[in-house]
């Protein structure tokens, strides 16, 4: 496990920089959750992060590995949940009933056992999300990346899943940046958060949550003080 530094990062596209000396550290086995407008440069700095683009400057997760919930589940089509998930485990488990015990557990915390035999295409979003979710925690990253995972679903299936992301977390303890647009989100979840501002990005706004987050109520008097904060700042850019 480690916690994420970013020194001096840069990333341009052709004449368009998006980053330009941007540091910042994301706590080692803490959710931090990145807050900004679409468009801002959130998932282009979970890639920087994942290795997927070119990149200036530093990152530096202390060595572990990074797994990615994308917003979509980017699930094998022609194959079943269960061999989905398998084949994360292919190259790191070689005992066939050892990677079976770790599948139907994970499955099972995800209360999507019923799901195993299924092909992808026949899932709801919300069940393909959950085995996304499923394959990242099963492959032993210290580093977990979410892109927005929660964008498309309804609001009772979005609070469902975040509450066995939540449980999730609690139980692997992995180093967790969350990148979001909705405020919400943020406020369930997060140990720390940042709202990114760009021209090219910069931090706007820090700043930590300290309730815990299994007991955690959107009414709740510390998570309205950060709401209102939050929204002033982002009504500021």
């Amino acid at each position: 496990m480690s916690d994420v530094k970013i020194e001096n990062l840069k990333v341009a596209y052709g004449d368009n920089v998006i980053f330009d000396d941007f540091s910042v550290d994301f706590a080692e086995h803490k959710i931090s959750v990145v807050l900004g407008g679409s468009g801002v440069g959130k998932s282009t700095l979970l890639n920087a992060v994942a290795g997927l683009l070119p990149y200036g400057g530093e990152i530096d997760a202390g060595g572990a590995e990074v797994s990615y919930i994308f917003q979509n589940d980017r699930l094998i089509p022609s194959i079943t949940v269960y061999k989905n998930l398998d084949l994360i485990l292919r190259g790191i488990c070689k005992d066939k009933a050892e990677r079976r015990r770790r599948i139907e557990n994970m499955l099972a915390a995800l209360e999507i056992s019923e799901l195993a035999g299924k092909l992808p295409r026949n899932l709801s979003g919300g069940q393909a999300q959950r085995v996304a979710m499923a394959r990242a925690y099963l492959y032993p990253s210290g580093v977990l990346l979410l892109d927005e995972p929660f964008k498309a679903l309804d609001t009772a299936l979005k609070t469902r899943l975040i509450k066995q992301l939540i449980a999730l977390h609690e139980r692997e303890n992995r180093t967790v940046i969350f990148v979001t647009h909705a405020i919400d989100e943020c406020l369930l979840v997060a140990d720390e958060y940042f709202v990114l501002a760009e021209n090219p990005v910069r931090v706007s706004l820090s700043g930590e949550i300290k309730a815990d987050k299994a007991a955690r109520r959107l009414d709740d008097k510390e998570l309205c003080e950060v709401r209102d904060v939050l929204l002033k700042n982002i009504a500021s850019l």
